[in-house]
């Protein structure tokens, strides 16, 4: 425990973790905004697991050592993996499964009892899932099918990824266009969609506007229009929330030893105010000549209500959040990877204890 504490920068509370067995989830910032230990919580909670879920905020230059904590501890019995370690991750794992390795982006890590760490990658589930199955409060799903639909994924880092290689095989003779800020993962993206059989094509940024009144389902996989602060590649720091998945975003960075002070977030406002401005134009413009058959679903789910969803909405149009993603990548997370040997000993490894878990999820939100 105390190897695990030293990695991270969140103080983990002892009294409720006691002896039990240990699981959680790696991030820059999970303890902010992760929905996952109430859902994990509540599921060890109604099938009787001495376990305890916990958020782990790490900085990269700690995750090996991070990684080697959770690979020594018999506690551990595994971690689901978000934003910005789903890729990188994966060279510090000692195996992938099949779906992870073609997919090359983990959110699941599993730890064998010999310590061997197992990445496994259930996001693509999840998110068709999510799209295909009536959510709670709903009466019929964003998309009955999508076969034979044209989608457009905005995005191409781990959780994109996951869901390209998912939503591919299940569009038939539809085809997936795909769009990143920076044009060289789309294109490799694409290239290895097409490779395994399914029917891609990457865009650039610029591309968006004449292909998205085209398709039949807009899914935004990048981290435009996500809650909360993050730290660059250089060090630095910014923030997407006020951004449109629809349209480029530039926003202004501050050094990283100015955040937390009182101005931090009004002078990032004041120096990215046109940059958001541009970028929300440009959204409602474009919002407004998608026809309305056109779904908008966002894999973000913080806030529950992206601005790329909230232009849909207001232009007419369904909308769908991550929130019905996150509950169906966590309970196979839960009922394939981590759990599966624990709920085959007690004789429940079967689907009405794989549907007892998405309903204590859901609820638990």
């Amino acid at each position: 425990m105390e190897a695990i504490q030293a990695c991270i920068r969140n103080a983990l509370d002892r009294e409720p973790i006691g002896k039990r067995r240990l699981a959680g989830i790696i991030g820059d910032s999970p303890s902010r905004y992760s929905k996952s230990p109430a859902l994990w919580n509540a599921a060890f909670r109604v099938l009787d697991v001495n376990a305890i879920y916990l958020p782990l905020d790490v900085e990269e230059s700690r995750l090996p050592e991070l990684i080697q904590a959770l690979k020594r501890s018999d506690r551990v019995i595994g971690v689901n993996v978000t934003i910005p370690y789903k890729v990188k991750i994966m060279a510090y794992l000692d195996s992938l499964d099949e779906e992870a390795k073609k997919i090359g982006a983990v959110n699941t890590i599993a730890r064998t009892e010999d310590g061997r760490l197992v990445g496994y990658n259930t996001d693509g589930k999840g998110c068709l899932e999510s799209i295909t199955r009536p959510q709670p409060g709903e009466e019929r799903p964003l998309a009955k099918s999508l076969k034979g639909m044209d989608v457009l994924l905005i995005g191409a880092g781990g959780a994109a990824r996951a869901v390209a290689f998912t939503l591919a095989p299940a569009l038939a003779n539809g085809k997936l266009l795909i769009c990143n800020r920076t044009p060289g993962p789309a294109r490799s993206l694409a290239e290895e969609i097409e490779k395994a059989g399914g029917h891609a094509r990457a865009l650039k940024e610029d591309e968006v506007r004449n292909w998205a009144p085209r398709v039949n389902l807009i899914i935004n996989g990048s981290t435009k229009g996500q809650g909360g602060m993050r730290k660059s590649a250089d060090g630095r720091v910014t923030g997407l929330e006020p951004y449109s998945a629809l349209a480029p975003a530039s926003p202004a960075t501050l050094p990283a030893s100015e955040y937390g002070k009182p101005e931090f977030y009004r002078n990032w406002l004041s120096a990215s105010l046109a940059d958001i401005e541009a970028n929300n134009r440009a959204s409602w413009s474009l919002a407004l000549t998608i026809p309305l058959h056109v779904g908008f679903y966002d894999m973000i789910y913080f806030p529950a209500e992206t601005v790329f969803l909230r232009h849909g909405r207001l232009s007419g149009h369904r909308t769908l959040n991550g929130q019905g993603m996150i509950v169906a990548q966590a309970a196979e997370a839960f009922f394939r990877c981590l759990c599966s040997g624990y709920l085959r000993k007690i004789g429940i490894h079967n689907q009405e204890t794989y549907q007892l878990l998405s309903k204590v999820m859901h609820e638990a939100w």
